[in-house]
Parts: C-alpha cells; sequence; structure tokens
C-alpha cells in the first residue's frame, strides 16, 4: 500500500455497477460541486444506497427500481470529484481536547462555520475540555467505552490508541486522496504508530510566530518602563524587577499586586515540572526531557541542577512575598483571570495558554500589558525558545471506534482537507474578510487586518477559530502538499496587527533594532528530529517507561509546593534531595532510553 494515497479500486467498481444498471455513460464530475455537496447518510439514503447495491448485484428488480437506484447512486457518486463517499447530510459529534477559546459555538454560531457546514452537509456537536486535565477525561470516556464520532486526541493519543478507541485510517487515507495536499509520505509515517496503521491525522504542521513570540518570561509593561525599557535576558535581572516593583507597588486597583504566578492545574503544571527551567539552561521545548544537541539523548529534567535552580527562584520568591499565595490551588481559568486583571507582574508560559487573559487584559489595563523575554541562566550561548519548525504527529483527529459510520465520518475530514474549506478556516469569507489580487493571493485592506488583529472579532468570524482542522501546511511548499499561507505569517498582519499601545511601547526600542516583540528572540530554525512531547504522546501508556514519566512528573507535583514552602535553606536542601531520591526509584532511564531512540529513529523523516 503506498503511503501517498491513490484511489481506491472497489469505489470504481461501485461506480460502473451504477453504471451498468442506468445504461448510460457517467456525466463529468464538476470540481466545483465536489468541494461543496451532500454529507453522511440520513438512514433513508443509506437503505436506498444499499438496495442500489443489491439490485445491481442481482440484477432482479424492475427497470423502474433500477433506474430509481442508478439515478441515487449517482447522486451519492457525483460530490466525489476524485473518489468519496456518499454525502448526504448528517449529524456528526466531536470532543476536542483543549479548552474553548469562546463562549459561542464556533461551528454554529459563526460565518465560517455556517460556510463549513453548508460546504459538508454536515451539523457538527462540539465539546470541549473542562478545566485542564484531559487525561482524567479521557479516561472517563474508556471506562464508559463510549465516544463521540470524532476524537482530538491532544495528549492523550496514547490513551485512546491503547484502549482501542481509535479505527485505522489508512483505507481513508487510500480512497479519499484531499489527504494527500496535507501530508508527505514522511509525514504518514510520523503518524503511523507500532502496529503498522495510522489512527489519526495531524494539526500540527511547521509554524512560527513572527509577532510574538510562542513561550517566555513575562514581564509588565509598566514594571518595564519603570526600567527604562531594557531587553531582559538575565534570570537574576528578571527577579529582581519583578521583586523591586511588587515592593514599590504593593497594590492595584484596591487588590494586591501579584509579584509571581504560574499555572499549576493538572496538564498545566507541568510549566512547574519541568517547561520554565529547559529554556533557562538555553534547551528548545521537547516536553519532561531535554534533548542534547549534539548527540540526541533525552534526559529527564525533573532532577537536573537547572531544575533545582529555578525552583529555588520560586522558594525566593514566596519568602519574599512575591509569590502568588494561591499559586498551588488555583485552576486555570483563575490565573487567566489574574492575568486579565493587571495585577500580575511577572510569570513564566507558552502564549497560547495564556492568550485569552492577555486579550481581555488588553481592555482592562493595556498599560499593564505581559511581554515575553527570553530569559537564560548567565552562560548560556544560546536561546531557543523560539523553538524548531517541525511538523509534529503526536497528536491529531481521529475516528472513534463508537462512530456509526466511519465512511461518513472521514467524508467529512476529506471534505475539511478541500482547498475551500482551507480558506474559509484561515481567511474567512471572500469578499467580506478578504479579497484575491490579480495574482492569486489572499489579500485583506487595512481594514480587514485591523478587524482580524483582534482576537474576539476573528473568532466571532470563525476565522482562526477552530485550529485543530488547519490541516494544510502553511509555512513553506512541500512536495506534493497544498499550501495555504497562514494570514499572521503575512507582512500585511505585521505591519497592522499591533494596537497603538503596543506600537508606543514599541518606539521605546527601535533604536536598538527592534520592530516587534519577537526581535529579541533567536529565530526558529528547521527540525532535525520529532520533539520529545510528540514523542511522549505516542507512547502507550501501559509501557512501564511512560509509567515511569507519568509518576515522575505526580512526585514533582507533590514535592515542588513542599519545596517552595520550605521557609529555610536547609529544609529546601533536605526536600531536594528526598525528592531525587524518590525519583531514583523510578525506572526513569528506561524513558529515556526509549524517547532517545525514538528520536533518533525519527531523524530521517526531516531530511
Amino acid at each position: 500500500m503506498s503511503l501517498k494515497r491513490t484511489t481506491s479500486l472497489f469505489l470504481a467498481v461501485l461506480l460502473l455497477i451504477a453504471v451498468a444498471v442506468s445504461g448510460c455513460t457517467p456525466a463529468p464530475t464538476d470540481t466545483t460541486t465536489a468541494a461543496a455537496t451532500t454529507a453522511a447518510a440520513t438512514t433513508a439514503a443509506a437503505t436506498t444506497a444499499a438496495e442500489a447495491a443489491t439490485t445491481a448485484a442481482e440484477a432482479a428488480t424492475t427497470a423502474a427500481a433500477a433506474t430509481t437506484t442508478a439515478a441515487a447512486a449517482a447522486e451519492a457518486a457525483a460530490p466525489a470529484a476524485s473518489g468519496g463517499f456518499d454525502r448526504t447530510p448528517a449529524s456528526l459529534k466531536m470532543l476536542y481536547l483543549y479548552n474553548s477559546a469562546t463562549t459561542y459555538d464556533p461551528w454554529r454560531d459563526t460565518a465560517v462555520g455556517k460556510a463549513l457546514a453548508e460546504l459538508t452537509k454536515v451539523d457538527l456537536e462540539m465539546e470541549f475540555l473542562v478545566g485542564a486535565d484531559a487525561r482524567q477525561k479521557a479516561s472517563l470516556l474508556i471506562a464508559a467505552g463510549e465516544y463521540p464520532d470524532l476524537l482530538s486526541t491532544g495528549e492523550s493519543s496514547g490513551d485512546f490508541y491503547g484502549a482501542g478507541a481509535l479505527i485505522p485510517l489508512d483505507s481513508y487515507l487510500d480512497t479519499l486522496p484531499n489527504f494527500n495536499d496535507c501530508y508527505t509520505d514522511s509525514y504518514y509515517k510520523l503518524m503511523t504508530q507500532e502496529d503498522g496503521h495510522i489512527y489519526w491525522i495531524s494539526y500540527q504542521h511547521a509554524t512560527e510566530n513572527r509577532v510574538y513570540p510562542a513561550a517566555g518570561y513575562y514581564l509588565s509593561m509598566d514594571a518595564l518602563k519603570e526600567n527604562d525599557y531594557p531587553v531582559v535576558t538575565d534570570f537574576d535581572e528578571w527577579q529582581r524587577i519583578i521583586i523591586d516593583y511588587k515592593k514599590a507597588h504593593p497594590d492595584f486597583n484596591g487588590q494586591p499586586t501579584i509579584g509571581f504566578t504560574v499555572p499549576t492545574e493538572a496538564v498545566r503544571a507541568s510549566a512547574i515540572e519541568y517547561g520554565g527551567s529547559r529554556f533557562l539552561a538555553g534547551y528548545q521545548n521537547d516536553g519532561l526531557t531535554i534533548v542534547e544537541p549534539e548527540t540526541l539523548e533525552a534526559k529527564i529534567i525533573m532532577n537536573q541542577d537547572f531544575q533545582k535552580e529555578f525552583v529555588h527562584m520560586m522558594f525566593n520568591f514566596w519568602n519574599e512575598g512575591v509569590a502568588d499565595p494561591e499559586m498551588f490551588m488555583q485552576t486555570d481559568d483563575q490565573y487567566n483571570a489574574k492575568i486579565a486583571s493587571g495585577r500580575v507582574v511577572g510569570l513564566y508560559d507558552q502564549r497560547w495558554a495564556i492568550v485569552n487573559g492577555l486579550a481581555a487584559l488588553e481592555t482592562t489595563a493595556p498599560e499593564r500589558m505581559l511581554l515575553a523575554f527570553p530569559v537564560t541562566f548567565k552562560g548560556v550561548e544560546r536561546e531557543r525558545y523560539q523553538g524548531a519548525r517541525n511538523f509534529t504527529g503526536g497528536q491529531g483527529i481521529g475516528i472513534s471506534s463508537s462512530a456509526k459510520d466511519p465512511d461518513r465520518v472521514a467524508q467529512f475530514l476529506s471534505d475539511l482537507c478541500s482547498e475551500e474549506a482551507q480558506i474559509l478556516l484561515r481567511w474567512g469569507i471572500e469578499g467580506e474578510d478578504y479579497s484575491v489580487a490579480a495574482d492569486g493571493t489572499h489579500e485583506k485592506s487595512v481594514e480587514q487586518w485591523q478587524s482580524y488583529s483582534v482576537q474576539e472579532t476573528r473568532h466571532q468570524r470563525g476565522i482562526e477559530l477552530m485550529t485543530w482542522f488547519n490541516l494544510y501546511p502553511n509555512l513553506k511548499e512541500l512536495p506534493g502538499c497544498k499550501t495555504l499561507p497562514n494570514p499572521q505569517l503575512t507582512q500585511g498582519y505585521i505591519e497592522n496587527v499591533y494596537k497603538p499601545f503596543e506600537l508606543e511601547f514599541l518606539s521605546h526600542y527601535a533604536d536598538r533594532g527592534y520592530t516587534t516583540f519577537s526581535s529579541w528572540f533567536a529565530p526558529t530554525y528547521d527540525a532535525e528530529y520529532e520533539v520529545g512531547w510528540s514523542i511522549r504522546q505516542r507512547i502507550d501508556p501501559q509501557n512501564p517507561a511512560k509509567i515511569a514519566g507519568d509518576t515522575a512528573l505526580e512526585i514533582s507535583l507533590e514535592y515542588i509546593p513542599k519545596m517552595v514552602q520550605a521557609g529555610t535553606e536547609e529544609k529546601f536542601e533536605q526536600l531536594w534531595q528526598e525528592f531525587c531520591g524518590v525519583l531514583d526509584t523510578l525506572p526513569l532511564k528506561e524513558y529515556e532510553v526509549l524517547a532517545t531512540q525514538m528520536i533518533r529513529d525519527s531523524t530521517q523523516f526531516y531530511k
């Protein structure tokens, strides 16, 4: 079976049967019609199609029945310009294992969602994660043994795969060639599991952020202003700015100023378990490991000396009265609400996780907007916050084993891989959200860029809201694939995205050559291997190595609050040694060996 997918012979046979029954030649299929025709079969349509096949096979029905059957078969087959399944209207359910970015339904309440519903002939009922514990949600579903039609696997890919919750997609990737527009042979291989099958299609193509950095150590604009607009790269300086500002401004809007806070709910606690310290030491985001660039050897972060220094920073902040006293008890919603209030002076996080809090802060107190910096320990020669430009296959969208009509679900996914659907998802509706230039490129007016640059306005339209369906490569052209530029990577966006308060603030850095908030970060670079966090998502949850890594995270979350609140240096050191001793009882070396091997094996796909 070729991984670069081909049209199914079975579909061709069915079409010939339909032609034989009707006694006429098939009309040319219109590709525009193909992009917009109907979705999954209702019960009546499915019955009709089944009767059509039976009639053709047995050749035993009346001429009138044969004519009716042929018409139904032709109507079902017509939308599939390059092969496909029936597209009669359908209602499907999907679980997305991340929080919703809005309070409204992206499919049913937005212009883009409604256009996609018309295009695919699918009414999609979306369910989002509540809270931050995706794996707990996955465990509940697995225990019940019932799933929605579609699963966005998130960090629970291995859990769903191990439980048999997903069906193999290989035959659909053969039959429905729209998928070929999204993935190269190497990408298919990166999505292939240990048993040789593909169970989800990834929406995590290589990208970069040229306007706002992907992660960093954040500081309030007001604190930066008081320090004469520095570019903060030193860990000690970052801490000093926070401590001094908190002392000088103990309150804001009648509430205590929060010098430092971090996310600690469920998987978001990764910021303190391993996420923040790796960047300080000059490593990229490889999940709970660092990967040595020269040898590609993976090492667990939790017991590294640089992780100890990160935890010790929080210990000092706690003793100074700078740390958020609620940070080990807060939900992620409460954490983002604090960001939105303007009370927070500094934090470490990835931008995607706090974008809602920052959007609200822009309205409540823009002069206290939080900006990210590439902070490192002294002596670190290269920072890697922006990371590598790489495709990852560790998570994606799969068809569940509970889907009553998996063929129809697969056709829905294929329709979403069409160029028309991908343009809708990224750019919106032509004539309203963008126009097409003479050379065929997409462009926006200044007013359209200004509307697009406001997250809430953009999301109300449904643009860049359903990113789990962004299946086209968007950064560079790939062999045999279609590429659709991400609006946020265009010069038009860069020139129009910043608000007046941001432009004014950036003007203080212009004489140093900084024109965007990403300017003081090292640029992205080509990937050489599959990143560690994607590797981890694909490991079977019953693998002893995976269990060891998960257990180490639980132990970290137990000990880190104790160390931060230890009170004395002696007690802190005692707890650190105790913590490392407990980790030593786990077979973490097995995880490191497995991760190292998988990372090295993946290099062949990034040539």
